[in-house]
């Protein structure tokens, strides 16, 4: 098995790309931690697409109830994980009833590398529908570790001589000047709320 590495918004702009309407598959690869995945998916598909994502825990769930549980959700993406509770005749019937996906929403399963190997070698038509679209989740590039982060902010309070409060009880007070610097400074509290 071949899989891409890519940052979730590189899996984002894939599916921006798919026709409205039609029925998108990829697979995310590897030991992801899924409340992180979930909420990182979410915001970059509200940046970019404006998407909504519906998530479904198929542990424990046969082939014809998560089926049914598909044809229930409108978001524009499913994010499915558990798989691993699955064994190979399941995966085996979730291709067979393949057609059965098409819900008119882009379908993502996450598995780890030990479960997407049994999925694929089991359901060969489904890796067809995947196609090239199997990546392992990287980290975005542009993000800042929690240590730059740090330094930042570091480098701010000692330039303008202010600490964290005083700068989020300005933006508060909206008595905080409009400089890219206070923004920034805002950003990196996760207080971009306050942000005008």
């Amino acid at each position: 098995m071949t899989s891409n590495s890519a940052p979730i918004f590189e899996i984002v702009r894939l599916i921006d790309l798919q026709p409205t309407g039609e029925t998108g598959f990829c697979m995310l690869v590897g030991p992801l931690a899924k409340l992180h995945l979930i909420q990182e998916l979410q915001e970059e598909l509200s940046i970019q697409i404006e998407g909504s994502l519906a998530v479904i825990d198929v542990k424990g769930e046969t082939v014809l109830s998560l089926v049914e549980q598909l044809r229930t959700k409108s978001e524009a993406v499913i994010l499915m994980y558990g798989f691993d509770s699955w064994n190979d005749g399941v995966f085996a019937s979730l291709d067979i009833n393949r057609s059965m996906l098409e819900n008119g929403s882009f379908l993502v399963f996450s598995l780890d590398l030990r479960t997407a190997g049994r999925f694929l070698d089991n359901a060969p038509n489904i890796r067809s529908f995947l196609g090239a679209n199997i990546f392992t989740v990287a980290p975005d590039p542009s993000a800042m570790s929690a240590n730059e982060i740090a330094d930042r902010l570091a480098q701010l309070r000692n330039y303008y001589k202010l600490s964290d409060a005083e700068i989020i009880h300005q933006a508060a007070n909206r008595s905080l000047a409009p400089d890219p610097h206070f923004i920034e400074w805002l950003v990196l509290l996760e207080r971009s709320d306050l942000a005008r």
